[in-house]
């Protein structure tokens, strides 16, 4: 790689920020600010608030869409749980809608069947760097009524008939959390288009004071007794990303480039190795869209195999070295059920309604699906070699088990 992943670009922009003796952001920040600019100007939209994490990310967003105590939000199940939990944390109610068994990507039959008059907003996970079927979703959405929410933790640069996603619903949410296309160690991104969306964020991330930029103006507080005060004027918890965050991503986001031509060349190795392999399927694409793997899905043929994705990966690493990892956990819809039924009994948010379940057999397609898969890690620090000898591996012990 042309780049090192993380080094002198890096170490360079934190030596400005300790030399600056500033290492939070302020009521602008100068790397934050920085970051938010060049970021925007990446993707393609207008407004930008950088925090300190994926996960706050995910929860602002939604607040800056109005969700709130009560409101229905619709999130698939197959995702990292800061995608339902966020809207936990603001009261609401998260209800699954199932998933395309091909992709594990929510549809806009499995949206329409999950709305009720509650519903408010629909978060769509670009799962694995591959983009959802957007167009019948927004239809679906804009029919209902529906705020959408583009969770694009794992999808930078990924393209939907030629626009980038993140830039087609209401609000989007970035991670750059270690693992992700570009990274600050921990850190997050809310972008839109909608000025009351973006101060509504704004205000949720920084305990209720609009430190708003872009040139949008700030209500002015009102003199209490007498005495001036700091201007809070709503709820809002302190997600505010630090200048140290803000540098390292800004001087990442200057490599994103190389970054993504490493991982479109190490998912061009692992496919051609896994091109014939017995009992194994490649990532299922939809028609228009140009995918920027954050880790490569394989599904399984496991009657043929006679073996899951836990086994599998075990088998592999036994024999090779290295190997497939299963989808987080062998029963990793059941542990998200779990963690839902938990946050159901000790939120302070709404009781659920009877026809909001947490149960084995609510997503059966995502619960099947789920069962069948292996991911690959597609990080963009990977040698070449290594995924050429991990695509051997997986091929290997397919072909000893077939």
């Amino acid at each position: 790689m042309e780049e090192p992943f993380i080094g002198a670009a890096e170490q360079d922009a934190l030596r400005e920020v300790v030399a600056s003796k500033e290492l939070w952001r302020g009521t602008s920040g100068n790397f934050a600010a920085r970051f938010e600019d060049a970021f925007g100007k990446h993707v393609g939209r207008r407004f930008v608030h950088a925090v300190s994490a994926g996960t706050a990310a995910n929860e602002t967003a939604l607040a800056g869409c109005g969700i709130g105590p009560g409101d229905e939000v619709i999130c698939p199940p197959c995702s990292f749980i800061a995608s339902s939990l966020s809207a936990v944390a603001l009261g609401a109610v998260p209800v699954f809608a199932d998933v395309d068994p091909r992709t594990l990507l929510i549809t806009a039959e499995a949206i329409e069947k999950a709305i009720t008059p509650r519903a408010r907003a629909v978060v769509v996970v670009h799962l694995w760097g591959q983009s959802a079927d957007m167009d019948p979703i927004l239809e679906v959405a804009r029919r209902n009524g529906l705020m959408v929410v583009e969770d694009c933790a794992q999808a930078y640069d990924v393209y939907y008939k030629a626009k980038k996603v993140g830039t087609l619903g209401d609000a989007a949410c970035y991670s750059l959390q270690q693992s992700k296309h570009i990274t600050s160690g921990e850190g997050g991104i809310v972008t839109t288009d909608d000025a009351e969306i973006y101060k509504r964020a704004v205000l949720y991330a920084n305990c209720g004071m609009p430190w708003y930029r872009y040139d949008l103006q700030p209500p002015r507080p009102e003199p209490v007794g007498g005495v001036e005060t700091r201007g809070h004027f709503g709820f809002g918890h302190n997600y505010r990303i630090s200048e140290l965050q803000a540098a390292v991503a800004f001087a990442q986001l200057a490599k994103i480039d190389v970054f993504n031509r490493r991982r479109r060349e190490l998912v061009q190795v692992l496919e051609e190795e896994l091109a014939d392999a017995p009992g194994i399927s490649l990532a299922h694409v939809y028609p228009d869209t140009q995918s920027n793997f954050w880790a490569y899905p394989i599904w399984l043929d496991t009657a043929r195999l006679r073996t899951g994705p836990a086994e599998f990966h075990r088998l592999c690493v036994q024999r090779h070295g290295v190997g497939a990892g299963p989808y987080h956990e062998v029963n990793y819809l059941e542990a998200v059920y779990q963690e839902m039924n938990r946050a159901r009994r000790t939120s302070v948010g709404c009781p659920l309604p009877d026809y909001v379940r947490y149960d084995p057999g609510a997503c059966p397609q995502a619960e099947a699906a789920a069962k069948r898969l292996c991911m690959v890690g597609t990080h963009h620090a990977l040698a070449v070699e290594d995924m050429r000898r991990r695509g051997r591996a997986i091929r290997d012990t397919a072909s000893s088990l077939a």
